[in-house]
C-alpha cells in the first residue's frame, strides 16, 4: 500500500512539475508592417476649418499569436525627421481586441505643415496589454508613400 501511494504521489509531482504543454509553446507575438503605405489622400481634421484638409496616408501590420483580450496600440509615422498626428476622429482608435490569433493594425496619419509627401517614411506599431501595461511586441520599419 506504502509503495502504491508513493508511485502515485510521485507521478503527480512530475506531471504538476512539467506545467502544461500549451504554455510551453506559446509563441510570442510578432508585428509584420506592409512594405507600402497607402497613397495620399485628405484628410479633414474634425475641429478644422470646413474645406481645410491635409494629405494623409494610412499604414498596415499584421500582429500574430495576439493574446486574447484587450490591448491597447501605439502607432506613429515619421518624415522627414519630423512626426505625424493620426488621421482619424474616432474614439478608441488605439483599442485591439485579440482573440488568440491574427489581428490587422491600421492608422492613419497626417501634418499640416510641411504636408506628408511620396516618399519614404518610418512607421512604428507597439501592443501592450491594456490591463497589465506589459508591451507585447514592437516593430519599426521604413515604408514607401506612393504618388
Amino acid at each position: 500500500m506504502y509503495k502504491t501511494s508513493l508511485t502515485a504521489l510521485t507521478a503527480a509531482a512530475i506531471v504538476l512539475a512539467a506545467g502544461a504543454p500549451a504554455a510551453a509553446t506559446t509563441a510570442p507575438t510578432r508585428i509584420t508592417i506592409d512594405r507600402q503605405a497607402s497613397e495620399l489622400y485628405l484628410f479633414e481634421p474634425p475641429l478644422a476649418e470646413p474645406g481645410e484638409a491635409y494629405p494623409a496616408t494610412s499604414a498596415r501590420a499584421t500582429a500574430r499569436n495576439c493574446p486574447a483580450g484587450p490591448h491597447l496600440m501605439s502607432a506613429s509615422l515619421v518624415q522627414d525627421d519630423l512626426p505625424t498626428l493620426w488621421a482619424t476622429s474616432g474614439r478608441g482608435a488605439g483599442e485591439i481586441q485579440c482573440d488568440g490569433g491574427t489581428v490587422q493594425l491600421a492608422m492613419g496619419f497626417a501634418r499640416r505643415d510641411p504636408v506628408l509627401h511620396p516618399g519614404r517614411a518610418t512607421v512604428r506599431f507597439a501592443l501592450r496589454d491594456a490591463d497589465t501595461g506589459e508591451q507585447l511586441a514592437e516593430r519599426t520599419r521604413t515604408v514607401w508613400i506612393p504618388c
